[in-house]
């Protein structure tokens, strides 16, 4: 009897094992928004799509060999727990894709990595000794980096010198503004919803955020006045002391009711002369970054990174970014879905597979996993608010490319 419930106490624990290693050969990628926010500048924003890093792991300089970073066999789990991207792993991703330095230290005792370098900002010294730290959807977590399991649309933030800023700043205001209108903006600790008074905010442009104007910061509670004055795309942060700066907040700017924005552009009496026509959308307008048409990648240098800017020109006002990706390999046409976060098989290999990236002039997307064999094809087009698309130009906004 003993030995009998001893075969059976040793079968329970390898099917366990085998569901664990089942659950991490089928964990789907997911796509969470990722922001991380250097000591002078956002390293990187936008939505990724991450997956738990397959076996052996993660590798960095000071990790001594590689170790898993999928929730399950971290922390306390020992490989029971469900498999999954955690907040290191997409941090990883990132840095990886983006080109960023990256370093993390092992810990056998926390079973975890400690994080130590993204781009310039290494951890340590004097007074305040800042360190990398992480939150999601504004919540600090009480575990290591790669003990929380993410879910899709996770809100992740990654912060430098995290530990000595209380305060993860949370701006919110409207989507759309009129050229020399004023408006409100509101910031609030977006860990406690308390208004933060003496914000300052900023445009961003390429991760660094430049204060508007000395008035443009918030009062007690917590709300600003802000003024713009150019139409086009632009993106917000709130920036103060003792804080992490806080997400990017896109205002589309019109002027007037110029028929951008959700206007309606004014129908002319006859005492008026028409308005000129705006400028349309050409296909140079919106123009593919980091890829050659053409061009042979090998397994490892395949793109992780998928990266367009968008020009918008007088009298446009851009509404949406729009990519799609296609892949064939052996007769057989697959496209990237960008709810799924994976390829699917496509049944006609004419179709071709948009989705959304936003609304911003120059976006990155970062895949799940380099791209396996085959030939592809990556497309993106922009949507003007009038709804005119950019046209499909070959090699500026459809570009060719092989993984061999």
């Amino acid at each position: 009897m003993v030995k009998s419930r001893r075969i059976c106490l040793a079968l329970g624990a390898a099917l366990l094992v085998l569901a664990a290693n089942g659950a991490s050969a089928l964990a789907a990628p997911v796509t969470v928004n990722l922001r991380v926010e250097g000591s002078s500048k956002t390293l990187f924003e936008g939505p990724i799509a991450t997956e738990a890093p397959a076996a052996p792991g993660i590798t960095t300089e000071s990790s001594e060999g590689p170790h898993l970073c999928d929730f399950s066999h971290n922390g306390t789990h020992e490989g029971f727990a469900a498999v999954g991207p955690t907040p290191t792993s997409a941090l990883h991703d990132a840095a990886t894709a983006s080109g960023l330095a990256f370093n993390a230290k092992w810990s056998k005792s926390l079973n975890d990595f400690f994080i130590t370098r993204v781009a310039a900002d290494i951890e340590g010294g004097a007074p305040e000794f800042p360190s990398w730290g992480y939150a999601v959807n504004y919540t600090t977590a009480e575990v290591g980096g790669c003990q929380f399991l993410l879910a899709s649309g996770s809100e992740v933030l990654w912060a430098y010198n995290f530990f000595n800023l209380p305060h993860l700043l949370k701006l919110i205001g409207p989507a759309s503004a009129s050229v020399g209108a004023p408006f409100t903006v509101h910031v609030a600790d977006g860990q406690t919803g308390a208004p933060i008074s003496g914000a300052a905010i900023g445009e961003t442009v390429s991760g660094v955020t430049s204060p508007l104007s000395s008035s443009s910061s918030t009062d007690t509670s917590g709300n600003a006045t802000v003024t713009l004055s150019h139409a086009g795309t632009l993106l917000l942060k709130a920036s103060a002391t003792k804080s992490v700066r806080s997400n990017g907040l896109s205002v589309c700017v019109h002027n007037g009711n110029d028929g951008t924005c959700g206007t309606t552009a004014a129908t002319p009496t006859v005492s008026q002369s028409p308005a000129p026509p705006s400028h349309p959308f050409e296909g140079d307008l919106a123009k593919v970054l980091g890829l050659t048409e053409g061009h042979v990648y090998g397994r490892r240098s395949a793109p992780r990174v998928l990266a367009g800017t968008v020009e918008i020109r007088s009298g446009g006002t851009l509404r949406q970014v729009r990519i799609s990706l296609e892949r064939r390999y052996r007769g057989r046409c697959y496209a990237f879905s960008g709810s799924r976060a994976r390829f699917v098989r496509l049944h006609r290999c004419a179709t071709t597979s948009f989705f959304s990236v936003g609304a911003t002039q120059s976006f990155s997307y970062l895949l799940p996993a380099p791209l396996p064999r085959g030939l592809y094809v990556f497309q993106m087009r922009a949507l003007e608010d009038s709804g005119a698309l950019t046209k499909v130009v070959e090699g500026v906004s459809r570009v060719a490319f092989r993984v061999r």
